[in-house]
């Protein structure tokens, strides 16, 4: 009887964990996508202190040199939705590859070139088409290696390079631009930006898994994917996940009218706009109120870093912990991604808080450590909704991640561009506290307003919903997802966060 037991016992198939990666080789993914994630947005901060030395050395007028900004910003918004609807359909590699390529080859040429106005606005245009497209497609790559379960803490880590680029960007354009030339911020960009290429070039594998699946035979080559082809080898057909729709702009519409995103993205561009309006004004007030200097400037850029960074991995971490309490409290495993979006309210508040307070303090000239203070608050909350609304939008639409991610970075950067045209005509109309007293009222209304809407419609949808997620196990030779006892089983084999 024992035996006929161990015989049966045999017989029974393993369901495959959700990611075939060890967990060295996921903590490096993650590592090397938020690294990418990091020299994208630099490129827009780094280049903010050399305006007014590029405006001398081009002979051009003010208007003409921020047109290089609002042109690199521009192409920030639109550019990931091409990168992203490939890269959900023929694989992220290929596309990380090339778009860095673009990335380096625009920096090399403005570090190198002779000083033409019309060279350097059309570079910066190659250059941001080619560093924008990081922040949908690590997002999709999260999703394809982390199972939902933990995904928002590893989002998180995900998201501290993007965060981090616009903060330090100032800081390192004024040393750079201080102490060697504005050619050396290019050429400072083109040497991080060249290593970082060829680390995706011999080490990033392929996580794409309707092409390979949990990523079992990549993680059996090891982290060096030697010698390096453009396109990786598809895994066998029975352990590719499903076939994501072919790329067109009827995809995008679809997922840019879709509650789930659509809704989303606006509530965090509104927070995200409020928090950048505070950004572009912070070193005015600081200067011009408190006649700080340059580098004391930074040091209050570099706070609002702290905040962003650590808004983001309390956010993840305690958003993937009320996720798991939920799944074990849910009858057959049974998780909503719209569960998740209780763990904004906090940080709705906070960054509605710090808007308030930021206004207020710089109206009637208080202390500027309480500005600080409530720029901290201001990117604490932001961080913290930001986080929680990329691991729920990758629970919505698993199969265009990436695209989803697109969709909310191109209203992101439209609403910050647009808010960094009109907030200094209007502070200076309304004042500062109330502007930002309105700004703060626009925050808790659209999110309290979308948060309910979606939490109204997933409710509606939740039979047979694509937007509700069954952690209960599939079948055994299917690897595209795995019950959550599984996952957590495969965690403990020597995985710590």
């Amino acid at each position: 009887m024992a035996a006929n037991d161990g015989q049966q016992q045999q017989t029974v198939p393993a369901v495959a964990s959700y990611s075939g990666f060890k967990p060295v080789q996921r903590r490096f993914i993650v590592g090397l996508v938020s690294t990418a994630g990091f020299l994208g947005p630099l490129a827009g901060g780094i280049y903010l202190p050399a305006l007014p030395v590029l405006e001398n050395e081009f002979g051009v007028s003010n208007t003409a040199i921020n047109a290089t900004v609002s042109v690199f910003m521009a192409l920030c918004a639109i550019s990931p939705l091409a990168f992203s609807v490939l890269a959900d359909w023929k694989g992220r590699r290929p596309l990380y590859i090339t778009s860095m390529a673009i990335y380096l080859t625009a920096n090399i040429l403005m570090a190198t070139l002779p000083a033409n106005f019309g060279a350097l606005l059309f570079l910066r245009m190659v250059q941001a088409f080619g560093c924008s497209s990081v922040i949908a497609l690590g997002a999709g790559t999260i999703a394809d290696i982390i199972e939902p379960a933990r995904r928002g803490f590893y989002m998180s880590i995900f998201l501290l390079g993007p965060n981090l680029g616009p903060t330090l960007g100032p800081v390192l354009g004024g040393v750079i631009t201080g102490q060697a030339s504005w050619r050396w911020t290019f050429g400072f960009l083109a040497i991080t930006v060249g290593v970082t290429w060829l680390a995706f070039l011999i080490a990033l594998p392929e996580t794409l898994r309707c092409r390979v699946g949990n990523g079992r035979l990549a993680a059996e080559r090891g982290l060096i994917q030697f010698p390096p082809h453009l396109l990786s080898p598809l895994a066998p057909e029975e352990e590719r996940g499903p076939p994501p729709p072919k790329p067109s702009p009827r995809l995008l519409w679809r997922l840019a009218c879709s509650p789930p995103v659509s809704i989303s993205s606006v509530y965090t561009a509104i927070l995200f706009a409020n928090y950048f309006s505070m950004a572009v004004d912070l070193p005015v007030v600081l200067t011009s109120r408190y006649s700080w200097s340059v580098t004391a400037v930074g040091g209050g850029y570099l706070a609002l870093g702290i905040a962003i960074v650590t808004g983001s991995l309390l956010a993840g971490r305690f958003s993937d912990w009320r996720r798991a309490r939920a799944v074990r409290a849910a009858a057959g495993g049974r998780f909503a991604p719209e569960g998740r979006l209780a763990d904004q309210v906090w940080g709705a508040g906070v960054c509605a808080a710090g808007s308030l307070m930021y206004g207020w303090v710089v109206e009637k000239d208080v202390h500027p450590a309480a500005v600080i203070a409530a720029t901290f608050l201001s990117g604490f909350g932001m961080s913290s909704v930001l986080v929680v609304t990329f691991a729920f939008l990758t629970e919505c639409a698993p199969q265009a991640a990436a695209g989803a991610m697109a969709v909310e970075n191109l209203l992101r950067n439209a609403a910050a561009a647009i808010t960094a045209v009109v907030a200094p005509s209007l502070i200076a109309r309304m004042g500062a506290g109330w502007y930002y007293t309105g700004f703060a009222v626009l925050d808790l209304v659209t999110f309290g307003a979308g948060a309910s809407g979606l939490i109204v419609y997933g409710t509606r949808r939740r039979t047979g919903s694509d937007v509700v997620t069954t952690v209960a196990g599939p079948p055994a030779n299917h690897v595209g997802t795995a019950s959550e006892a599984d996952v957590e089983k495969g965690q403990k084999d020597g995985e710590t966060s």
